[in-house]
């Protein structure tokens, strides 16, 4: 049994790869019940929101990791102090967006929450909230590498 801390520590990974997993048993499950001429509505449906809460949390997760796409030219070109002015700039305007992201993604749960889904009769807002969450993760890991970037100088220029 993994520690306690390191499971508080990736409740991101853990609740991504569930429902990826939900998602794929879903989608065959689908895929099956067609075969034999049953038409389970809900499947597809299921699938579609698990599939969009799966890749904001893996969002999440990608940029936690530091194992998201990033040009480093950036790195090569300037000198050390002028990349660092530069990383943190754009780490404040990804503060901004991932601000903007989460005010407007919790309007727009809070507007859709007592709306009910075709299929499955959970609240839209349910679904919207992947935004929300996500946005709000984004922004304390993104404050995490500002602070590392500005007080521990890390040498990785992602």
């Amino acid at each position: 049994m993994k520690n306690p801390k390191f499971i508080l520590l990736n409740l991101e990974e853990f609740f991504s790869g569930v429902l990826f997993t939900i998602m794929c048993i879903s989608v065959a499950l689908g895929v099956i019940a067609r075969f034999f001429d049953l038409a389970l509505v809900w499947t597809d449906e299921l699938a579609r929101y698990t599939f969009i809460w799966s890749v904001l949390l893996g969002t999440v997760v990608v940029f936690k990791q530091k194992k998201h796409i990033a040009i480093d030219l950036i790195g090569i070109v300037f000198p050390e102090k002028i990349n660092l002015v530069i990383r943190v700039l754009i780490h404040v305007i990804m503060l901004v967006i991932f601000f903007i992201l989460f005010r407007y993604g919790w309007i727009l749960t809070q507007q859709t929450w007592n709306v009910a889904t075709t299929s499955l009769q959970i609240p839209t807002g349910l679904v919207y909230l992947s935004v929300p969450v996500s946005s709000f993760l984004l922004f304390i890991y993104t404050l995490i590498e500002i602070y590392q970037i500005t007080f521990k100088k890390l040498s990785n220029p992602v």
